[in-house]
């Protein structure tokens, strides 16, 4: 290609590689996904792989992260088994625990998984993946052959997580699907939750939402699948469905996942959402209805948040 600048379109300026300078292509804000097609259209722009594509989206990703308090953006971009881009980005919460915040690969995994993603082939970051974001990734069915790319070297996830605790510790292997595999949680409201909902008509899109997260929901660990709604100002509705850890804190639990749609589309801060409604089941061993209700009220304390209990069908 030689020394000559190759001119991509770009949302977020110039960035360089090496000692070549590229412009950083453009990623849909609205999204933050990239389809084959569009993928392979960039390459051809560009003249580049895959793999050097990925590394020039890293950096503009990073600045579509919402880090109010640690003042460092991350910005991972993914590699679905479909072709597609994925990129993820870290959100923190004022005021909230640290514990709160949701790391770029996670987000991105998240984001994969609500898209239907079958696997992941490659994980690119503007930074070393923490313990945290490592151990999250030996979740995925592909953790096995995904390679991880940063600080200019590649690597596989036992390089960089050696002797790593996974789903099989605790888990038979092929007695539950792994994460990014399909999920199917055969659940369904309770006929007291149904009868909430005659009387409030307005919840019926989220708690639809909500529903439909819980099934989808990665709950191997627990057995206890559950998914939120988000209704924001406009009435549009963003839903998320837990992702478990065999390490149990990477989980992520039904707000995070809710919150990484609504920032996957583009929106705004999370203040934006005016109502909240949970999907679990009751009285079970985990339950994500009181942490939900105190991190709402951190985001806004206007939100109000109903839980619907779910039973098995």
């Amino acid at each position: 290609m030689g020394a000559e600048a190759q001119h991509c379109p770009t949302a977020n300026g110039l960035i360089k590689t090496g000692s070549r300078a590229l412009s950083g292509s453009y990623i849909p804000l609205d999204t933050f996904v990239l389809e084959p097609e569009e993928v392979a259209g960039l390459q051809q722009q560009c003249q580049v792989s895959v793999e050097e594509l990925m590394q020039l989206l890293v950096q503009p990703a990073s600045l579509l992260a919402r880090a109010p308090t640690s003042k460092f953006p991350v910005g991972a971009i993914g590699l679905g088994v479909s072709g597609r881009l994925y990129a993820g980005v870290n959100l923190e919460f004022p005021g909230l625990p640290l514990q709160h915040s949701v790391h770029a690969e996670q987000f991105l995994i998240a984001s994969a998984a609500w898209h239907g993603e079958r696997g992941l082939r490659r994980i690119a970051v503007n930074a070393a993946p923490c313990g945290h974001c490592r151990q999250f990734i030996a979740e995925l069915v592909t953790a096995d052959t995904i390679e991880l790319a940063y600080k200019g070297s590649t690597y596989r996830l036992d390089d960089i997580l050696v002797d790593k605790f996974c789903p099989s510790d605790l888990i038979e292997p092929g007695t539950a699907p792994l994460l990014l595999e399909q999920q199917s949680n055969g659940v369904r409201f309770t006929p007291a939750a149904e009868e909430l909902l005659r009387q409030c008509p307005d919840l019926q899109e989220a708690a639809s939402q909500a529903l439909l997260s819980a099934q989808e929901s990665y709950t191997p660990y627990t057995r206890c699948p559950a998914g939120m709604g988000l209704i924001t100002q406009d009435g549009s509705v963003y839903g998320g469905g837990v992702i478990e850890s065999c390490a149990y804190n990477p989980t992520i639990n039904p707000l995070q996942a809710a919150c990484i749609t609504l920032a996957a589309k583009g929106r705004g801060p999370f203040s934006e959402v005016k109502e909240a409604v949970l999907a679990e089941l009751q009285a079970e061993s985990v339950s994500y209805a009181e942490t939900c209700r105190i991190a709402l009220n951190a985001i806004n304390p206007d939100i109000h948040l109903t839980v619907l209990h779910i039973q098995l069908k």
